[in-house]
């Protein structure tokens, strides 16, 4: 008598239907290419966020925690578009701030950003 593997001959195949309904994990192809102008998404999410300086970063106020003064800079002429709360409430690049912001795992976060639905 040949014994079956228990997972396979009770588990059903799901139908290609119902396979093509689920969403893809996979990133979308190119997707470091595709996520929007620094200066627009952060100008969009930051308040009172000043000009660059020489060195490209530009402070404004922090929409993580109650801010009265500017404590969050982020990089405008970066390629990941870099940000820093020295007010501790973390650090990271422009899909991190997405993330946080509206609170996404990293590939729903990358999604919504070239997808724009920021």
């Amino acid at each position: 008598m040949t014994r079956v593997p228990h997972d396979t001959a009770t588990r059903p195949r799901p139908s290609r239907a119902i396979a093509l309904q689920t969403p893809s994990r996979r990133l979308p192809g190119r997707w470091r290419q595709r996520l929007p102008e620094l200066d627009a998404y952060y100008r969009q999410h930051v308040s009172s966020l000043g000009r660059a300086g020489d060195d490209g970063w530009a402070q404004g106020l922090c929409p993580f925690h109650d801010d009265h003064t500017p404590s969050l800079s982020v990089n405008l002429d970066g390629r990941r578009g870099g940000w820093i709360c020295f007010a501790g409430c973390g650090k990271g690049d422009l899909v991190a701030f997405h993330m946080r912001l509206k609170g996404l795992g990293f590939r729903d976060a990358v999604r919504d950003l070239v997808e724009g639905t920021r």
